[in-house]
């Protein structure tokens, strides 16, 4: 009886290996397919949209470039970028709003480039420029979208201002940096020019003051003298 409980013990043990080494197995290829996923080589695009003009003026023509950057590990083929439509009734827009590549190497970052030109003051939100591509061989097509564009066009006098107020916080040191630091600082002024004038005013009628106080004093021992 103990000779049949020890071989059933000792089956047990061997099963027991047996089903702990299948299961690192089993671990070890789901890893292995789990470095394969992470080495797959396939294209990522990243898509940026810059406007030359930091602050954009109206009736002023400027460029804006869609820059197009691969960060992934392979090659993107079939490129397509379409850039969003401007409002028509408030830019018009010189050069292609779409282009085509036919390969962006892993790393290498592509440009293109148009012209618009602002017909008034006004702020636009510009949708993002889509890139459709491959992003490696036997893929379905992807899309890439950059992010939206927030487009303000400065009228002359707005832009004036902004340099006035750049000039003046750096001849200033940085303590007048808007218009409103202008606007506290001339009531500052004000106020003190004001207390000024008022303390001129009062030292005037003081000396006035003294001086007639004086002329009568010397009238009236005048008639004393003669009326000795």
């Amino acid at each position: 009886m103990s000779r049949k409980l020890l071989l059933a013990l000792l089956f047990s043990s061997v099963l027991a290996f047996a089903c702990v080494v299948r299961a690192e197995d089993v671990e070890a290829e789901v890893d292995d397919d789990d470095e394969d996923d992470d080495d797959e080589e396939r294209a990522h695009l990243i898509v940026r949209r810059t406007v030359a003009d930091e602050r954009p003026l109206e009736g002023k023509q400027t460029t804006v470039t869609i820059s197009i950057y691969n960060a992934g590990n392979a090659p993107a083929t079939n490129v397509k970028v379409a850039e969003a439509t401007w409002p028509e009734d408030s830019f018009d827009v010189v050069g292609d709003m779409a282009a085509s590549f036919d390969k962006i190497p892993e790393g290498i970052s592509v440009q293109h480039t148009y012209k618009v030109t602002s017909k008034e003051a006004s702020t636009v939100q510009v949708p993002g420029t889509r890139v459709a591509y491959t992003p490696s061989e036997g893929e379905f097509e992807q899309v890439a979208t950059g992010p939206q564009l927030l487009f303000h066009t400065h009228t002359i006098l707005e832009s004036l201002t902004v340099k006035a107020l750049q000039f003046g916080s750096t001849f200033t040191g940085g303590n007048f940096n808007s218009v409103q630091d202008w606007l506290r600082g001339a009531y500052v002024a004000g106020g003190l020019a004001a207390a000024l004038a008022a303390y001129r005013a009062y030292s005037s009628m003081a000396v006035s003051n003294a001086t007639r106080k004086r002329a009568r004093a010397l009238a009236s021992l005048g008639e004393l003298e003669k009326e000795k």
